[in-house]
């Protein structure tokens, strides 16, 4: 049996009562002081929630990947070069792929980059990793002396699956960390990513879209003792995230489509995320652990 990326949280009853009850779109562009506060069993919260949850959860995990990136071992400026793949260098690569996992490696105009892919039987995976070191307006070919990093990468998960119940994501994420030169990096830049859900069953089907778009203002992450940049568990910022969601039921032939907009808000302190969630002139508060803060 083939690997299926799912969505937890939602069900086909949730999301066909969110369906029938959000009726229509929404842009709350402004906050007006009239609002009022949100039911906490509101289906369209409760998934949305779910989705901002599970960014936040991804928080540490990438600003400890971008941190580890201070780390990586480069020798002399270098051509493309074709990296093997094995299930001992990469332990991402299970049973069930199909072909050779290609990875390519090289250095240009100070960055260096990474590509990577790879197949299973129902689903390819895919990503590409560009890194700068710099201090103050240079940029440097190893990370010794920086105070300046800049990070992007791009990724995705595509099923083949085009009926049956499956899930694609893709996206980007472009961010800055400022300050590596001393005990506290500050990280600023945007997190975009994009789910497209497709339930089906006997006689109906449900498509879902989710598209995040994550402003980061100032994270900041504390280095661990020893002088090393390993835990990027965030102590302290801001991050806000524009939330689209769009759901279209389709029974007996007969589609009907619904969506909303969110305005999500995020403040951190210590590794827990205090969210403030407005949507059609409602709000909703409530507080996250991303992780143990340092």
């Amino acid at each position: 049996m083939g690997h299926k990326l799912t969505i937890s949280g939602i069900g086909l009853v949730a999301i066909t009562a969110l369906i029938f009850w959000a009726g229509g779109c929404s842009d709350d562009s402004s906050i007006s002081t009239s609002i009022l506060p949100g039911s906490e069993t509101d289906p369209g919260f409760l998934i949305v929630q779910d989705q901002v949850n599970n960014y936040l959860d991804s928080v540490d995990v990438i600003y400890s990947l971008a941190l580890s990136k201070v780390y990586i071992e480069a020798e002399g400026a270098r051509d493309p070069d074709i990296k093997p793949v094995t299930e001992e260098s990469n332990p991402d690569i299970r049973v069930g792929r199909i072909g050779t996992p290609v990875a390519i490696e090289g250095y240009s105009d100070g960055w260096h980059w990474y590509q990577y892919e790879y197949f299973y039987d129902t689903y390819s995976h895919s990503f590409s990793d560009s890194i700068k070191f710099m201090n103050d307006d240079l940029y440097l070919y190893l990370s010794e002396g920086l105070d300046y990093m800049r990070y992007i990468r791009h990724w995705d998960y595509i099923n083949d699956a085009t009926t049956e119940t499956h899930t694609d994501l893709s996206g980007y994420f472009d961010i800055e960390l400022r300050g590596l030169d001393g005990n506290t990096a500050t990280i600023s830049g945007f997190d975009n990513f994009l789910v497209e859900w497709h339930y089906a069953s006997v006689d109906s089907t449900v498509d879902a879209v989710f598209g995040v778009e994550a402003t980061i203002a100032n994270v900041e992450v504390n280095r661990e003792t020893g002088e090393i940049w390993a835990n990027g568990c965030p102590c302290g910022g801001t991050i806000n995230l524009d939330v689209n969601v769009s759901y279209t039921l389709t029974a007996n032939s007969f589609p009907v489509m619904t969506a909303r907009s969110w305005e999500i808000t995020v403040g951190i302190a210590d590794g827990v995320a205090t969210v403030t969630a407005i949507s059609n002139q409602q709000y909703w508060t409530y507080t996250h652990t991303i992780c143990a803060g340092v």
